[in-house]
């Protein structure tokens, strides 16, 4: 039986999303830099395949949307991830350093009520949520192993009138808590995607020809590398009593740092070319 206590939070344009938007965490992450200027963003997104005018319509509509911010340099402009989108990012970084959140007997919750005709902000909601690292209970309620609403402020200080938000916390056994957790984030689609992206990067290991400093280099790195990245944001870091029995993560981000170690190298000699061109 759940148990929810809950306290009354104060009122708290779609963003790209997709492959390409992929592409510019991922260059942040290879350059190792905090900070590119808008002329080598562009032409690194052109290397990995987009044209000249859609990279640049992938800068512009991704600062619209709050997942860069810019500062001028000069005659240049120089771009930072933001946001949730920058938070994400710093998640990936951690990888294997990530460590498990300890159950503490209850989850964290938002509990949410949005007339249908706010259904804009309750899809914003929704959508920060799960980037954030949110899973759904069930509609109305957002779950996490930490209370994680101070990173959605910006988007609960747009709550319309006649919505709510409130949080609070769910309590649940373990063996409830484990099942809950199966469903809010969506695991058993989750452990295939990660068992896919493990055969995939064992295939690629299997091979140790050399690799040259060249932009199809950087582009398999890519290929190989992102979209598993990316999926390990899905993991909500339980702790061991609430995961799945062979749960994968470990073994997917061991070998995206076998991948990284093979292919970055001559990954980022390529990019410091045009970075320091």
């Amino acid at each position: 039986m759940a148990r929810i206590l809950t306290t009354v939070n104060s009122n708290a344009t779609q963003p790209p999303s997709g492959r390409s938007v992929g592409l510019v965490p991922f260059l942040f992450g290879v350059t190792g830099r905090t900070e590119l200027s808008g002329g080598v963003l562009t032409e690194l997104l052109i290397d990995l395949g987009l044209t000249r005018s859609a990279a640049r319509a992938l800068i512009a509509r991704m600062r619209t949307a709050g997942q860069l911010a810019s500062s001028k340099r000069g005659r240049e402009v120089d771009y930072r991830l933001a946001g949730n989108f920058a938070r994400g990012f710093e998640r990936i970084k951690a990888g294997s350093d990530r460590a498990a959140t300890p159950w503490t007997g209850h989850f964290h919750a938002l509990l949410y009520q949005v007339p249908e005709g706010q259904r804009a902000f309750r899809d914003l909601l929704r959508r920060h949520a799960l980037f954030t690292g949110y899973g759904i209970m069930q509609p109305g309620v957002l779950i996490s192993l930490t209370d994680l609403s101070p990173r959605l402020a910006d988007v609960l200080a747009q709550c319309p009138s006649g919505a709510s938000v409130r949080a609070g916390t769910i309590g649940l056994s373990v063996e409830d808590a484990a099942a809950v957790a199966y469903e809010a984030w969506d695991l058993a689609t989750v452990g295939a995607n990660y068992r896919r992206h493990i055969s995939s990067l064992r295939a690629a290991l299997a091979s140790d020809a050399s690799l040259p400093e060249t932009a199809e280099t950087l582009r398999a790195f890519t290929e190989l590398s992102m979209l598993p990245l990316v999926d390990t944001l899905r993991d909500p870091g339980l702790p061991p009593e609430l995961r799945p029995p062979d749960w994968p993560w470990g073994e997917l981000v061991r070998l995206i740092e076998e991948v990284n170690a093979r292919y970055w190298p001559p990954s980022i000699a390529y990019v410091q070319s045009k970075v320091t061109g």
